[in-house]
């Protein structure tokens, strides 16, 4: 596998970073994650964006434009024999000291990496995936939880306990019983043949393929709401969805064992998902 590193295409076996790089001590970064459509990047300035708006406001550097990711992108796609693939970059402060305070000035760490895509994941999409509530909130609070930060230990251990019970994806839950994202999605259910997610008021990220699927939805008629998702909201609800660059709009047909709606991906998710396929189609097969 080969990465992009510090402006230099590396075998990532031999790549290296300082053992004092704060993004290792401290968690001290931040990163973006897209994937590729015909080996073009998909929204690539969208994530840019958010990546520099997270990069602002813990005063790292910003990513600058898009045209030469989209060329570093493609570099990789090539060395490494990949058709696409999910790509994520990430910006630590470099090794600017040990305490908690940067001491020193330094190089930051800028990296690009590929991950091959969810062999399954049309096979998911088609039959729906199982899901289960975490029995933790988000660490991070507002205003943190709308930026992806490098440090980010209850998603880990969500997805540890999900492995362990078989799901798919873990939904965080609030102390007030508010269920908000997943651990690399964001929620969405329908009600009544209405479309509803958390407001980005609520904490949540705002992802790039929720706002791309909420549009999808208002152009095709669909009723969108941005409100507060109970656990028995939740547990009540006609279909529950999944957003999230890499997985698309994806259906969960369990929630904790329990069967959600008919058991079945339903009609909204179904037509939101050939709408986000058309939506990238052109890249696709371009």
């Amino acid at each position: 596998m080969f990465v992009w590193l510090n402006g230099r295409v590396v075998d990532a076996a031999r790549a290296r970073i300082s053992v004092l790089d704060r993004g290792l001590l401290h968690g001290d970064g931040v990163y973006d994650t897209w994937r590729t459509y015909g080996g073009v990047p998909f929204g690539l300035a969208t994530h840019l964006r958010r990546l520099a708006t997270a990069a602002r406001v813990l005063g790292l550097p910003t990513p600058g434009p898009a045209a030469p990711w989209e060329a570093r992108v493609r570099t990789l796609l090539a060395r490494n024999r990949m058709a696409d693939a999910t790509c994520r970059l990430t910006i630590t402060r470099g090794a600017a000291g040990d305490l908690l305070a940067p001491t020193a000035p330094a190089e930051p760490t800028v990296l690009l990496t590929l991950r091959a895509l969810p062999e399954d994941l049309a096979r998911q999409q088609a039959d729906g995936v199982r899901a289960i509530l975490l029995p933790f909130p988000r660490d991070a609070a507002t205003p943190w939880s709308a930026h992806k930060t490098v440090g980010h230990p209850s998603a880990v251990l969500g997805r540890m306990l999900c492995r362990r019970r078989g799901a798919a994806e873990g939904l965080y839950v609030t102390a007030a019983g508010d269920v908000t994202e997943g651990t690399t999605s964001n929620l969405m259910i329908v009600e009544r043949g209405r479309l509803v997610t958390p407001p980005v008021a609520a904490g949540v990220l705002p992802g790039v393929t929720r706002s791309l699927v909420l549009a999808l939805a208002r152009r095709a008629g669909i009723p969108v709401r941005e409100e507060r998702i109970s656990r028995a909201r939740l547990r009540a609800a006609d279909e529950v969805l999944l957003t999230a660059s890499t997985i698309e709009v994806l259906p969960v047909v369990r929630l904790d064992g329990r069967r959600v709606g008919g058991g079945r991906p339903g009609p909204v998710g179904r037509a939101l998902g050939r709408a986000y396929a058309a939506r990238t189609a052109r890249l696709r097969y371009s």
